[in-house]
Order: structure tokens, then C-alpha cells, then sequence
């Protein structure tokens, strides 16, 4: 039996948000799915933590370390001196299928409803 933890933030009217999953993980038994015990929400890294039920400092300190080590942009002056961040990587743009039908109402219809 292992805890995972992760750490995700995002940017909700100007403010940054922390979401922290404490994640229970049973590798001895293959067929079992992990399983999310605790999660946390808030402005403040510390308190989404203790919302999540992570306690260990240890823990604490890695997951914020790795976080600041993801959202570190890599620029060239970093890697002029040796002190890039990991890459980042980039976004994946997922294609959406219109279909004809719609097209054809979009230009029909959709003009005058949407002024």
C-alpha cells in the first residue's frame, strides 16, 4: 500500500487555486484501481494540503517543489547559464467535427441569432 499525491492549480477570477488528491495505491493487487481519499481546494497551498488529509512536511515540500518545477517556462537565457526547468510541454489541440447540418444552419440561421 503506497499514497500518491498530486498537485494541479488553476487561475478562477484572478486568483490561484490549488487542488491537491491524496491518491491510495494497492500495486500488490494488479486488478484494483487507486483510489482518491482525500482532496483539498484552496487559495492557499498549505490549507489545500491539510483539506487533502496530507500531513508529512516531507510530502508537502516535494509536491510544491514539483509543481514550481512544471509551470517554470523554459527561456533562453536559462539555458545559456544551465538552469533550465523542464520543458514544457506543449498543448494539445484536440480537432472538432462540425457537422454539415450545422454549417449549413450556422449560415442559414445562426447570423441572425447570434446579433
Amino acid at each position: 500500500m503506497e499514497h500518491l499525491y498530486t498537485v494541479q492549480t488553476k487561475l478562477i477570477q484572478d486568483k490561484t487555486y490549488y487542488f491537491v488528491k491524496k491518491i491510495l495505491s494497492l500495486p500488490e493487487f494488479k486488478e484494483l484501481a487507486d483510489v482518491v481519499v482525500g482532496y483539498g481546494m484552496h487559495t492557499d497551498f498549505e490549507k489545500a494540503c491539510t483539506i487533502a488529509g496530507i500531513h508529512d512536511s516531507a510530502c508537502r515540500k516535494q509536491l510544491l517543489i514539483e509543481l514550481e518545477e512544471r509551470n517554470l517556462p523554459c527561456l533562453p537565457d536559462r539555458l545559456a547559464t544551465g538552469q533550465a526547468g523542464k520543458p514544457q510541454k506543449p498543448v494539445e489541440r484536440h480537432s472538432v467535427q462540425i457537422a454539415d447540418t450545422v454549417n449549413r444552419w450556422l449560415a442559414e440561421r445562426g447570423v441572425e441569432l447570434l446579433n
